[in-house]
């Protein structure tokens, strides 16, 4: 079983975020606390293999709200869990790190996105780089060595030169695990109303090269277009979303999947304080979704386990996207793989797969 609860507080709001997220409000969080108590309640858990506080910015919430929810869950873990929170380096103190500790946690996802300052200013950051590497040692200190990085390239005026400088600063930092992205410009973000322009396409793709050149280089394995480990470090709750696997999604602005059906919990925060959780199934295509998201990932898709599972003949159905790709796609062991070269093209090779399905 894999659950991921959604928190959906921020301290500040940063120019690139669209994400379903509220500035901190002591009265509004009460409110929410109590909402998201009573649907925990009212679900069932089974063994819990993967479990994820992400957000908004589940660091700052209060200790002692973050405890009663955790509490929820640790029952169920189960022998060999993974339990990530994401962290902002200005929100994660020492307490909260050994806070996290007791309580279980294992994994610590921490939002930096760059390590120029100038950079950092520019995308509404508020932390600084003794934030950073003084929340790295304080949780190696406090025995979380899984700990992974978000970074973020692409953005407005930042060049190759900078976005070198912050792969050299991952590199001696010497983490487990690097999530690395490229910006997207949300017509809801600060960016986007402000107007800001996309990257030059061929300096994305250059970023994108770096990226990938140096991290592979020097041990690191691209296991998904975006994340980078050492051996074995993957993120496992990611990979219930590249599998196919369903996973559970609590609070509002959470998604979920079960049985195959996926769902949101939309509404806004004071709908769901009045209301409690309200669950949207969504219109999907389960096959294409299988193929897209496998697809984004080292280990590809399984071609048995996807013609057993929707009762099709991936082979035979996708035979000319297959071909007009065969040096993009690879199929290797009953897996139909991405090379370097189809995953710089995965969208438009995506677009393809959609339109035959």
């Amino acid at each position: 079983m894999h659950v991921y609860v959604h928190i959906p507080f921020c301290e500040s709001i940063c120019a690139y975020c669209d994400f379903y997220r509220y500035k901190t409000n002591a009265s509004i969080q009460k409110q929410w606390f109590t909402r998201i108590l009573e649907e925990i309640d009212a679900l069932s858990f089974s063994s819990i293999d993967t479990l994820y506080f992400g957000g908004g910015t589940p660091s700052s919430l209060a200790n002692d709200m973050l405890v009663r929810i955790a509490e929820k869950f640790i029952p169920y873990l189960a022998q060999s869990y993974e339990w990530t929170i994401e962290c902002n380096p200005e929100t994660l103190t020492q307490e909260k790190i050994r806070l996290y500790a007791n309580l279980g946690i294992n994994r610590i996802s921490l939002g930096v996105q760059s390590f120029q300052l100038d950079i950092l200013h520019a995308l509404g950051r508020k932390h600084t780089l003794e934030d950073i590497f003084r929340c790295i040692q304080q949780c190696r200190d406090n025995g979380i060595h899984n700990i992974s990085i978000d970074l973020m390239y692409g953005l407005p005026h930042q060049t190759l030169k900078d976005l070198q400088k912050d792969i050299d600063i991952f590199l001696k930092l010497d983490l487990p695990h690097l999530s690395i992205y490229s910006l997207q410009i949300e017509p809801n973000s600060i960016f986007g109303k402000q107007g800001v322009q996309p990257c030059d396409p061929d300096l994305e793709a250059d970023m994108y090269e770096r990226i990938r050149q140096d991290l592979t280089q020097t041990g690191y394995e691209q296991y998904e277009i975006s994340s980078y480990c050492k051996e074995g470090m993957y993120s496992r709750h990611n990979l219930c979303y590249w599998d196919d696997s369903d996973f559970l999604g609590i609070g509002c602005g959470a998604s979920g999947r079960i049985h195959g059906k996926r769902y949101d919990q939309n509404q806004s925060l004071q709908a769901y304080i009045q209301n409690g959780s309200i669950r949207e199934y969504v219109e999907s295509n389960p096959p294409f979704e299988a193929i897209m998201m496998s697809l984004r990932t080292a280990f590809g898709l399984d071609i048995q386990t996807w013609n057993q599972k929707y009762q099709r003949d991936f082979e035979k159905e996708y035979q000319r996207v297959l071909k007009k790709y065969a040096k993009q796609l690879k199929i290797r062991n009953g897996r139909c793989v991405c090379t370097p070269s189809g995953l710089e093209i995965l969208n438009t090779i995506l677009v393809e797969f959609l339109e035959d399905s």
